[in-house]
C-alpha cells in the first residue's frame, strides 16, 4: 500500500482539503509570477503535470495560452473538468512516469510539491521525461520544499478544512536520504476515518542542480517562494527554473545558478 500509496492518497477528500488552502488571488499571484519567470506569451504551449484540479491550468489559459493539463488522480481529473470547456485547455488523466510527449511545449510546470514521490532513480526519470517534452530552448519550473528548511519541521501536523474535515499528518523525515514519509489521517465530519501512507523526496538546490544536468536541463533560478530570492532554509518553498538547451548548443552544462531578486 506505501509502495503505491500515489494511486490513493489524491481522492476526494484532499481535493477539499487542498482548495481550501489556496484563496482566487493566491493562484492569480501564483500564475502571474510563472508567467513572468518563464517569459510566457499568448499561443505558447504548456504542460502543467501533475495539475491537480487545474487552478493554475485554468489561468494559463485564460491569458491565451494553451494548457494540457496531467495528472493520475481521477478525482483531480473529474474536479479540473467540473469547471467546464474552455478555449486552449486540456486535461488527461495520466502517470507522470509514463509523460510520453516530445519536442511539444514551451514549458512544463511542476507545482506544489508534486515532485520526488517515488525512487531517486523514478524521479530523475520523471524529470527526464518533462525535459524531453519541451521544444529546444523551452522552459520548466518546479516548485517543491525545501530540504533545509524541511529537516527543521516537526512531523505531526494537523488542520480542519472548511466541510469539518479533520486531517492529521504523521510524517518523520529522513534527514541522510531527504525523505518524508509517514501517513495521513483524514476524519469526516460524520466520524469516517481514512489513513493513508505519503512518502516524498526533498531537495536542496545542489541536488537539483544536478538533477537538471542529468535530465539535460540548465538550472537557471531559484526562489524561497513566488517572487521571493533563495536563501536556504529561510522559506518553506524552493523553486527551480531551467531551460533546455536549443539547436546546436550542446549539453546543457552545469554552470552554478543564480538566485533572483
Amino acid at each position: 500500500m506505501a509502495r503505491d500509496w500515489v494511486h490513493h492518497f489524491f481522492d476526494a477528500a484532499y481535493v477539499g482539503q487542498l482548495r481550501a488552502q489556496w484563496s482566487g488571488a493566491d493562484t492569480r499571484k501564483q500564475v502571474a509570477f510563472v508567467a513572468k519567470a518563464l517569459g510566457l506569451r499568448r499561443g505558447a504551449r504548456v504542460l502543467d503535470v501533475p495539475c491537480g484540479f487545474g487552478r493554475h491550468a485554468r489561468l494559463l489559459a485564460r491569458r491565451g495560452m494553451l494548457v494540457v493539463g496531467v495528472d493520475l488522480s481521477p478525482a483531480m481529473i473529474a474536479e479540473a473538468r467540473r469547471g467546464g470547456p474552455q478555449p486552449g485547455l486540456s486535461f488527461v488523466r495520466a502517470d507522470m512516469r509514463r509523460l510520453a510527449y516530445q519536442g511539444e511545449f514551451d514549458a512544463v510546470l511542476n507545482l506544489y510539491t508534486s515532485f520526488g514521490y517515488f525512487s531517486p532513480r523514478a524521479n530523475l526519470d520523471v524529470l527526464r521525461r518533462m525535459a524531453r517534452a519541451l521544444k529546444p530552448g523551452g522552459r520548466i519550473l518546479i516548485d517543491h520544499r525545501d530540504r533545509d528548511r524541511d529537516a527543521r519541521l516537526p512531523g505531526r501536523w494537523w488542520d480542519r478544512a472548511p466541510d469539518g474535515t479533520l486531517a492529521l499528518q504523521e510524517m518523520k523525515f529522513d534527514r541522510r536520504a531527504g525523505r518524508w514519509s509517514g501517513e495521513w489521517t483524514f476524519v469526516s465530519p460524520g466520524g469516517r476515518r481514512s489513513v493513508r501512507p505519503l512518502r516524498h523526496y526533498v531537495y536542496t538546490l545542489d541536488q537539483w542542480k544536478r538533477m537538471f544536468c542529468a535530465a539535460g536541463l540548465r538550472l537557471t533560478g531559484a526562489w524561497s517562494g513566488y517572487a521571493q530570492p533563495y536563501r536556504a532554509g529561510k522559506g518553506p518553498r524552493l523553486l527551480v527554473a531551467g531551460t533546455k538547451p536549443g539547436y546546436g548548443s550542446g549539453h546543457a552544462g552545469c554552470r552554478s545558478p543564480r538566485t533572483h531578486r
